[in-house]
């Protein structure tokens, strides 16, 4: 009764975790006031892609096809439609909806911290830093895809986790409803980055074996009748085959769309000749000279352009990798191939100058894949701040310290992350956050990275460090 009494009589807001919910709000709310979106860029891109489908529909997004990932663009024609309800500028929904895809992403954030049980007061530090981080509050009020992903990624981890004890529980309509729902998530996840579709069928493969070893295991290892294995088998596969029904069936018939409309069997049509690009530059004859202007590199240009020149360094730039892509493609045209054909062949090409020199490729691809973890900045663009604001972000030794520390960190945290999934029984939570992690970085490593494209996976990143923190603090209270 006491307990109960004390919970009534402690009001809300006084929670500490509360208290960091309630400002970070109010501190979104008055960036989404004090921002303006820069359109620049691919920015440029998604604004006309809304106005398509918000002024002339769905048909015509396919015939000028194949466009970008559909799910980001039909936000921005969403905010558009609320725009001319309201009289508000879209851009200042965008930035609304902004607010809020950032309080949902720290609120799944928060949860899973509490799953992994990590101390409130690391809580505070993970989820204060969420609000205050220069790239992730830029990846809000910029005009930008990965915003989106946010929330979708943590919803994929964490209901992964909740179709993993449903599983074991023995739980089959449980089982079956998270493996429907982490279909969907999937999808959507997809709809805002293509990736996802190379990334999916590895992830529920290893996901789904990974709970069959566990199961196993554990069955033969106690004394009591946990289930038979039939039965154990059949609802591992029913949550498996929800999971694969509610991913394939849509991602398949969106491509069909693009299939009819325009011909191409694609989500979008930026991945073979990126593709192809990448590869390209990356089997150019490579000297000592070159390899230390591609590692220099991968913290940022302006870490490469100090140390070599502009001139040099432009060659490990997008735009490089972007014109070898692009010609390619443009010589393939001539020939008068299918949008299919075209594809195929430049997968095929690519693969064949990987085969031809594989260390050199492994070797730049491990490379390109550690720009990944340099992903805090206070210069990413896109997006003007409010006087005071800019004044501190355009402090060089603050974005570089901030920068180079958070790479450091990040890099720590999710190797001991890395390590500790190696025993996938002992935190399957932890087993799901740095397999996600691997496989985003793995198959984005085939391509060029910017820093934008490791935001998504940025709340996964500090929550590695909650828990790495945590680990080596070992405070003897969780809460």
């Amino acid at each position: 009764m006491r307990l109960q009494s004390k919970r009534i009589n402690t009001p809300f807001w006084k929670s500490p975790i509360v208290c960091v919910f309630l400002l970070s709000l109010v501190y979104w709310l008055y960036l989404s006031m004090t921002t303006r979106i820069n359109f620049v860029y691919d920015s440029v891109s998604y604004e006309n892609l809304g106005r398509m489908i918000e002024t002339q529909g769905w048909n015509s997004y396919f015939t000028t096809g194949p466009n970008r990932e559909p799910l980001y663009p039909l936000l921005v024609a969403a905010s558009m439609s609320i725009g001319h309800i309201t009289g508000l500028a879209y851009a200042q929904v965008m930035a609304l909806l902004g607010v809020g895809i950032m309080f949902l992403t720290q609120l799944l954030t928060y949860r899973i911290l509490r799953i992994l049980n990590i101390h409130r007061g690391v809580c505070i530090l993970v989820l204060s830093y969420l609000a205050l981080s220069p790239s992730l509050n830029n990846c809000a009020f910029s005009l930008y895809s990965e915003i989106a992903a946010l929330p979708l990624i943590l919803g994929i981890v964490l209901v992964s986790f909740y179709a993993w004890e449903a599983i074991t529980k023995n739980n089959r309509q449980q089982a079956i409803s998270y493996g429907a729902l982490l279909g969907i998530l999937l999808t959507a996840a997809t709809m805002v980055k293509a990736v996802f579709e190379c990334i999916t069928p590895v992830y529920l493969i290893i996901l789904f074996m990974t709970i069959f070893l566990a199961k196993k295991e554990i069955a033969s290892s106690s004394r009591q009748k946990v289930g038979t294995p039939r039965n154990d088998t059949l609802k591992l596969l029913l949550c498996l085959a929800a999971s694969a029904s509610f991913y394939y069936v849509p991602i398949t018939g969106y491509k069909y769309l693009n299939l009819h409309y325009n011909g191409n069997f694609a989500i979008t049509d930026r991945g073979s000749w990126a593709l192809y690009g990448n590869t390209a530059r990356r089997m150019e004859p490579l000297t000592f000279k070159r390899f230390a202007e591609a590692v220099s590199y991968a913290p940022g240009a302006g870490v490469c352009n100090s140390l070599f020149g502009p001139k040099e360094c432009d060659f490990w730039s997008y735009r490089q990798s972007d014109e070898m892509g692009m010609l390619k493609q443009d010589e393939l045209s001539t020939q008068h191939l299918s949008p299919e054909k075209i594809n195929a062949d430049l997968i095929k090409m690519s693969a064949q100058k990987a085969i031809h020199k594989p260390f050199q490729y492994f070797l730049l691809t491990l490379v390109e894949s550690v720009k990944m973890f340099f992903w805090e900045s206070t210069r990413i663009g896109f997006v003007s701040y409010p006087n005071w604001l800019q004044r501190i972000y355009d402090i060089k030794f603050l974005n570089d310290a901030l920068r180079f520390f958070m790479s450091l960190v990040t890099m720590a945290a999710v190797a001991a992350l890395w390590y500790s999934a190696l025993n996938p029984k002992k935190s399957p939570l932890g087993f799901l956050l740095g397999l996600m992690i691997f496989l985003y970085i793995f198959f984005f490593s085939f391509f060029f990275i910017l820093t934008r494209y490791a935001l998504p996976i940025a709340p996964l990143y500090l929550i590695a460090i909650g828990a790495w923190l945590n680990k080596y603090l070992n405070p003897k209270k969780t809460n």
